[in-house]
């Protein structure tokens, strides 16, 4: 580890999809890092760019969360080693206390008006039985409090990594605190409420941090904004950036850059695994095109350029995913010329890393008296809140400039 100072106390995270592939990863790698028995490959707060920053140590996370399907953990772990590889049957000897560890700070999770493919993944699961919005709420939050108090935490970081939900109307009652208050004590869930919102509010009222790594609402509609700032809570989402997009927003600005005109960017995706069946459904499907799409629009600044994003479910892949994108430009005296690549990726593997740097950020920010959406995380995150930059390098140069102010914040303290 490269810094010389630590956050105090243990820091608690908390799940919504405790047992699926992106937390299961996160946890077990989590655990691996802290223990030395690998190295932290991809875990950015590991980097010398954080040293002298009083970051939560990965040996003080202590895992948790809510799951609506009938596993734990350790199940999870070993189908994700047998099926997908990335782990490894040793390596899971070695963690299995750890494992047991976790799975005894998972609970039952709430499904509020789930998608078909949800609803068929909690069927035979441990879904709570709470109804009314205010019940789901406060279940939730004794959830939350419980796992703080024994384990004895001194901060919980909610984290989103749970299947996405289908794109919904904005209803009125998002636009302001006290409406949508007023909705969570309607007796049954209107069907604008989703338990990304419900699981947003419990934890932002409760005062945790809470991180969107999904394209579902979660903290960003309005009313929660709102509710962050008053209660004095960081958050941040959504829908983390690992994959193709992370490429396209590297890509993107070098057209634009040499005032090349793109003409058409067609992206194909294939991806097994639960994500890739809850994306299915093509309600759901829209809520992820539309997130990978609208980086690259915003980037180019050209209306007239044809891009499309197609996902399919492919089950053989698992957890492994492929993309295909064919860029066809325009280039001087009305050259055409095009550019194609492939990306082919591990999509838990991906992702865990940067689910360990924002829990870790989001505590560091709690700690720092900071509330509100943490913009400068822009980079972690496809359809970033509150951000109108879409370039991975320039969103990457918010968080540099974020961590050098509070470097020489540090430093500053120690020479007084």
């Amino acid at each position: 580890m490269h810094r010389s100072s630590k956050a105090q106390g243990k820091t608690g995270v908390w799940f919504l999809g405790a047992c699926g592939a992106v937390a299961t990863l996160t946890a077990v790698g989590g655990r691996a890092l802290a223990r030395g028995l690998r190295p932290p490959i991809g875990v950015l707060t590991e980097s010398p760019l954080f040293d002298g920053l009083a970051l939560p140590p990965l040996d003080d996370l202590v895992f948790g969360g809510h799951e609506i399907r009938n596993t734990d953990p350790h199940c999870a772990a070993h189908e994700f080693a047998s099926n997908v590889g990335v782990i490894d049957a040793p390596l899971l000897t070695l963690l299995d206390e750890d494992l047991r560890t976790f799975g005894e700070n998972v609970r039952p999770g709430y499904v509020v008006n789930p998608s078909e493919a949800v609803a068929s993944l909690a069927k035979d699961g441990r879904v709570s039985r709470l109804r009314s919005p205010r019940k789901v709420v406060e279940g939730i939050q004794a959830d939350l409090t419980e796992f703080q108090e024994r384990n004895e935490l001194d901060r919980v970081i909610v984290v989103n990594v749970s299947s996405t939900e289908p794109p919904g109307h904005m209803p009125i009652e998002y636009a302001t605190l006290d409406a949508f208050e007023a909705m969570l004590d309607s007796r049954k869930p209107r069907k604008a409420l989703t338990a990304s919102v419900l699981h947003a509010y419990a934890a932002i009222a409760a005062g945790y941090p809470f991180i969107n790594f999904t394209p579902s609402p979660g903290s960003t509609i309005p009313a929660l904004v709102q509710l962050a700032e008053q209660r004095g809570v960081p958050h941040m989402g959504a829908d983390g950036k690992t994959g193709e997009t992370l490429v396209k927003t590297v890509l993107a600005p070098m057209f634009a850059g040499r005032s090349l005109r793109v003409l058409s960017w067609e992206g194909y995706n294939m991806l097994g695994n639960r994500d890739g069946f809850v994306l299915d459904d093509p309600k759901a499907r829209e809520s992820k095109t539309r997130s990978k799409d609208k980086a690259l629009r915003q980037i180019l600044g050209d209306d007239d350029t044809h891009s499309k994003v197609t996902i399919d479910y492919v089950p053989s892949l698992d957890d492994w995913k492929v993309a295909w994108d064919f860029i066809h430009f325009e280039g001087f005296l009305g050259a055409r010329m095009s550019m194609q690549f492939t990306w082919q990726g591990n999509d838990s593997a991906l992702a865990a890393p940067l689910v360990l740097d924002l829990a870790r950020l989001a505590a560091f920010a709690q700690d720092q008296g900071e509330s509100g959406l943490m913009t400068w995380a822009a980079a972690y995150f496809k359809s970033p809140a509150g951000v109108e930059e879409q370039g991975f390098v320039k969103q990457l140069a918010l968080l540099e400039q974020y961590v050098a102010k509070h470097r020489a914040s540090a430093g500053g303290r120690k020479s007084m």
